[in-house]
């Protein structure tokens, strides 16, 4: 199966009192890799083209191993349908430790901007970056 990689490097703003990635920072790095998919495989277009946005319905974390200031981080990220929702499992990597620091799996639903829910799009689901 095809992986969705996103790479980036451990900036000290995103350090806590600990000098380790404040818990918070491991969901917006989970976010950068969702909107790094998306851009990368030109799918924003098509949501865009199709009044439609992808949003998180649910988030689950489970930390392994800290991540410090300058590390250098890969997030691997699967995709899989169920239905209407997007599942997903952004596996994050302190590559300067060879190292899994963190899981966060979660769910994605797409919406329009009266909020209603819509199918996954076919341009998304035509991809061979999903399992089913």
């Amino acid at each position: 199966m095809v992986k969705s990689i996103f790479k980036l490097r451990v900036r000290g703003y995103e350090l806590d009192s600990f000098g380790h990635v404040n818990n918070a920072v491991y969901l917006q790095y989970a976010e950068e890799a969702k909107w790094h998919f998306f851009a990368e495989t030109k799918l924003l277009g098509v949501l865009e083209d199709q009044g439609i946005f992808p949003v998180i319905l649910e988030n689950n974390l489970r930390y392994m191993h800290e991540l410090k200031m300058h590390d250098e981080v890969r997030i691997e990220t699967t995709w899989k349908t169920n239905g209407k929702l997007l599942h997903f499992t952004h596996t994050i990597y302190n590559e300067t430790e060879n190292i899994r620091s963190c899981v966060v799996k979660g769910k994605v639903a797409f919406v329009d901007h009266e909020r209603l829910m819509h199918d996954i799009p076919d341009e998304l689901l035509k991809m061979e970056i999903l399992q089913k």
